[in-house]
């Protein structure tokens, strides 16, 4: 049958939609990289940072205002007539500046001396300054402070590399674009853990790899910043015959003054309002005694703070750290406290009726023996996100277990809304069960995903309504065309208006929920929400590829064999396909569910993962950094491995 002028016409209007369609996928696939966006892109990572380190400054307690005034001391600058020898650790962006560029800081302190705190100040400072930069040009110039764990790096990877997969996993930055950042220098990374990336099997070898790498040809010239515990670092430097970092400034984090823990805790306790005689006793000692152990230990930020919590929900604690004679059992005792203290201040309910303290503990320390490994293993061993919980359970295990469910689940829903004979149903069944489970099990590490039906940067449905229309038309001229040659005008025109609709709906859907590279860190993630926002991205991209799919091949159907067959088939066959997407899609929230099944049978990690890593955030034993739980301290990680 010949093609009219109108059915020729209309071919090339669909040809001419589906460039828009195919910009779409591509820009999805391989997002924007020029100056333009990767400047658009750099204004919102500095917003995203900014968030994420006001949040960890919560979680610290040591957000403007709120913190013990630290200080830190200018112990070797590159241009010695510089004016700053010291200040208090909230000026740190204001001496970073006054270094000559390529600006290279080390920053170092003891163990629990304050240097994340630093690090945060540092980083929000330096936005700071950059947001006041009004001329674009002029704010392109100034890096954005990101701050990273060194701990996940093995001292073999290419070093770029590893930091575009870290900003990835943190930030959600796509690899091309992390890439392109990092070649422009529009990236300042602050590298935190160097003293964490080692054991006694690597003798600080990964550590001094890291430095090494950083004074070579591709990093020398590069802006970077460096915090480490001060004795560690030193051994570093001796190990390389050199200073550590070739052409930094270096700032020591300085212990608190004698009077600061009695002052702190005289402020702590106004705060919370508590009226226990236990805080004159503690107050009076550290007056009194200022060289015992118990005031020489509270001089550390990371004990003072422990005390003070401890204090405040276990008061009767307080005689056993004025009778502890030895800083190392005072240390012990504090970290000791911080479980039962934590118990102490939550409520009796259902919940958290098996938050004993032997139960906690357990939990708390397989998770430090957990992220060991993981750091044994080359991967962050400081730090893990909710969809990698599941490897606690054993990672070959859950994955097996995991494999094994998706696939008899997805060969079940297919031989059930298959209506073939007998022999090709099992077959179908068998089939597309063992694709997709081989699929799901052969997926190692599978990332938790997400629609967003709000974006603060821009309004995305009406992206989303020129990528339906531009569907409808592609779809709808395609089909009309061709059931136009087999079924004539008229069903042509039917089918292609169906067709049309239903695909343009679908597009239209999908493409105003996709998120562009600004509007994902302008949303953020919630380290709490990733498996349940995987399980709404599975359930809605399911509930869309079913409807779609279901009503094409109803229409279909119902066109061939009547309304009543239509709907029949329609409704199989769309239940089918999303049941089957659905599964094979939320990969990272199945894993998590066989892993829940997992810790009910050993309890070894309770059954409710995110419940636990939240109230543990919530109680001061952990905190967030970015979409990741870590310990509240390494010093406190460290000690639950060890611990008898």
């Amino acid at each position: 049958m010949s093609v009219t002028g109108f059915e020729a016409a209309a071919a090339r209007a669909a040809a001419g939609a589906s460039v828009p369609v195919a910009k779409r996928l591509y820009r999805w696939w391989r997002p924007k990289s020029d100056w333009a966006s990767l400047t658009s892109i750099a204004d919102s990572l500095a917003a995203a940072v900014d968030h994420a380190e006001q949040k960890v400054q919560r979680e610290l307690r040591a957000e403007p205002g709120a913190f013990m005034p630290v200080r830190f001391t200018v112990a070797a600058h590159p241009q010695p007539e510089a004016g700053i020898g010291s200040a208090e650790v909230d000026e740190i962006a204001v001496y970073f500046d006054l270094l000559e560029q390529p600006r290279r800081l080390v920053v170092l302190g003891g163990p629990g001396a304050g240097k994340t705190v630093a690090a945060t100040y540092l980083a929000r400072g330096l936005i700071e300054r950059r947001n006041e930069l009004i001329s674009v040009p002029r704010r392109t110039t100034e890096p954005v402070p990101v701050r990273l764990n060194t701990a996940g790096w093995d001292g073999g990877r290419e070093l770029t590399s590893w930091l575009v997969s870290r900003l990835g996993v943190d930030y959600e930055l796509p690899a091309k674009v992390a890439e392109k950042m990092l070649e422009a220098g529009m990236i300042l990374p602050i590298l935190d853990g160097l003293d964490e990336m080692d054991d006694d099997t690597t003798d600080g070898a990964r550590a001094r790899a890291l430095l090494d790498r950083l004074n070579e040809r591709d990093w020398a010239h590069r802006p970077v910043v460096v915090l480490c515990r001060s004795v560690e670092f030193d051994n570093l430097a001796q190990a390389g015959a050199d200073n550590g970092l070739h052409g930094a400034g270096t700032v020591t984090i300085d212990p608190l003054t004698a009077n600061q823990p009695a002052e702190y805790l005289a402020h702590y306790r106004h705060r919370i309002g508590s009226a226990h005689p236990v805080w004159d006793r503690i107050t009076t000692h550290l007056r009194v005694h200022a060289d015992s152990p118990l005031a020489v230990t509270l001089r550390t930020p990371w004990m003072l703070g422990l005390t003070a919590t401890t204090l405040h929900r276990t008061p009767q604690t307080a005689e056993d750290l004025l009778d502890c004679p030895t800083a190392e059992g005072l240390r012990d005792g504090l970290l000791g406290a911080q479980i039962p203290a934590a118990i102490a201040g939550t409520k009796d309910t259902e919940q958290f009726r098996d938050y004993t303290i032997d139960n906690v503990e357990r939990w708390l320390r397989t998770l430090a023996l957990h992220l060991q490994h993981r750091r044994d293993t080359g991967r962050n061993g400081t730090a893990i996100r909710l969809d990698e919980i599941w490897e606690i359970a054993g990672a070959a295990r859950a994955r097996l277990l995991h494999g094994m469910a998706a696939m008899l689940l997805t060969g079940l829903v297919l031989v059930l809304g298959c209506t073939l004979d007998l022999t090709l149903t099992l077959a179908f069944g068998l089939s597309g069960g063992l694709v997709c489970g081989l699929t799901v099990a052969l997926t190692r590490h599978p990332i938790a995903n997400r629609i967003a039906w709000k974006v603060p940067t821009r309004r995305r449905w009406p992206s989303g309504l020129a990528a339906g229309a531009a569907g409808a038309l592609v779809l709808g001229l395609s089909a009309g065309i061709s059931f136009r040659l087999s079924a004539g005008l008229v069903g042509g025109v039917t089918v292609g208006l169906a067709f049309g609709a239903l695909g343009g709906l679908a597009a239209g859907v999908v493409a105003g929920l996709r998120t562009t590279v600004e509007d994902q860190l302008a949303i953020g993630a919630d380290g709490r929400r990733l498996i349940r926002d995987d399980l709404h991205s599975a359930l809605f991209h399911g509930a869309i590829f079913g409807l779609t799919f279901g009503l094409v091949v109803g229409v279909s159907a119902a066109l061939a064999a009547g309304p009543a067959s239509g709907l029949a088939i329609g409704l199989t066959f769309g239940l089918m396909i999303a049941l089957a997407y659905g599964l094979g899609s939320g990969r990272a929230s199945g894993r998590h569910f066989v892993a829940v099944l997992l810790f009910k049978a050993t309890a070894d990690f309770p059954a409710r993962p995110a419940v636990f890593l939240d109230w543990a955030r919530d109680r001061g034993l952990l905190r967030i950094n970015a979409t990741a739980y870590q310990f509240r301290h390494q010093t406190y990680q460290q000690w639950l491995i060890d611990v008898k």
